[in-house]
């Protein structure tokens, strides 16, 4: 009986801490890479005014390769400022990136 108990807690503290098949998972903003960093600060810089002030989340997706969504400050604070979230896909073994489109979002206050 303990053991069938001990496999269903188990089991269960597994299941809270799974990943969603195919979704994004959050990452430290500190652990975006350089280089993405970099795709991010060009992209934010190429659009019409659109600066890169601070980054305010980071997420990832594994696809045929990686997609990384950057969510960053164009103005103020991540919690009151407006913000831009782009993606940028890496493709399969760093071979070359692909910059989505910059889409203006309202902060979660």
């Amino acid at each position: 009986m303990f053991v069938r108990a001990l496999a269903a807690l188990l089991l269960l503290a597994a299941m809270a801490n799974a990943q969603i098949l195919g979704g994004f998972t959050a990452k430290k903003v500190d652990d975006v890479p350089s280089h993405i960093y970099d795709a991010v600060r060009t992209a934010a810089f190429e659009a019409e005014s659109n600066k890169l002030l601070n980054v305010c989340s980071y997420h990832t997706q594994v696809v045929a390769g990686v997609n990384h969504a950057v969510t960053y400050a164009v103005s103020g604070s991540c919690t009151d400022g407006e913000l831009a979230r782009v993606v940028i896909y890496e493709k399969l073994g760093g071979a070359g990136l692909e910059v989505g489109e910059i889409v203006a979002i309202k902060a979660e206050s």
